[in-house]
């Protein structure tokens, strides 16, 4: 038998190299910080709730329909001035279906609150206040009060509409047992917006009662604002991530068939 030569068969020409890419790494990068900083403002921001006014006890502040936003704060007593969300459950004569109102706080644990004086002001603490947002108007052109004078207790609050002569609050029930101080377990929120979750402007909040001379800064809580910023930031980067991974790994893959369909030279 004679033996033939054959030539060595070709070697295996090695296909393109996978290399790093660090335009990838950047756009995953970013995908990766957009779902931690997205997430972390949308669980901050499910702190804060929304509610319907349903009623014009608040005006002119309020208007009857307005959505407000609200959330419970840390502090040891609301403001004086604050607005607030409570149930009405908080009155003797409430029904199981009453529900919730918001009312603005003018005396909080241990206020002596008194109305009013001769120009038609109350008094806390012997301070008289000026409550520009009040209407007191009974609709003749004249003012309506309703004269009271009480002691708030310990651990609660006493609130009442700024439409005063139409207001369903804390005035009406002087007299009755806890001289209608609604308590603080009664109180589910404090409100900071106007407006829905992600669309909220702050609400006004007012100074009338620093200006009498009483302690106790204004609520100030725009979190929500910082909170909705980082949802929509978060978003964004998630979706430049996304979109920057595909663009970056569809072009590497139609490089790598463009190197590999070129013939070997010889």
């Amino acid at each position: 038998m004679i033996e033939t030569d054959f030539p060595a068969p070709p070697a295996d020409r090695p296909g393109p190299k996978r290399r790093f890419s660090p335009l990838l790494f950047v756009m995953i990068l970013l995908a990766v910080v957009g779902v931690g900083t997205g997430g972390y403002g949308f669980v901050t921001l499910m702190s804060y709730r929304m509610v319907s006014v349903p009623s014009g006890g608040m005006l002119p502040s309020v208007q009857p329909g307005t959505v407000v936003l609200y959330r419970w704060t840390p502090l040891a007593e609301i403001p004086r001035g604050a607005v607030v969300l409570m149930d009405l459950s908080a009155f003797p004569d409430a029904s199981p279906g009453d529900g919730q109102i918001i009312k603005r706080v003018i005396g909080v644990g241990g206020d002596q609150v008194v109305c009013c004086t001769l120009d038609n002001l109350i008094t806390v603490n012997g301070k008289p206040v000026k409550e520009p947002y009040a209407d007191d108007d009974d609709g003749s052109g004249r003012k309506v009060y309703r004269p009271f004078s009480v002691q708030v207790p310990p651990e609660a609050v006493f609130v009442v509409g700024d439409q005063r002569n139409n207001s369903r609050d804390s005035r009406l029930y002087v007299g009755m047992p806890g001289d209608g101080a609604v308590p603080l377990s009664k109180v589910n929120g404090v409100v900071v917006g106007m407006g829905s979750t992600l669309s909220a402007d702050p609400f006004p909040q007012t100074t009338a009662f620093v200006e009498a001379g009483l302690p106790g800064d204004p609520v100030a809580d725009v979190g929500f604002r910082s909170s909705r910023n980082l949802v929509f930031l978060g978003a964004g980067l998630v979706v430049l991530g996304v979109i920057g991974t595909i663009v970056t790994v569809a072009r590497s893959a139609g490089k790598r068939r463009r190197a590999a369909a070129i013939p070997p030279a010889h």
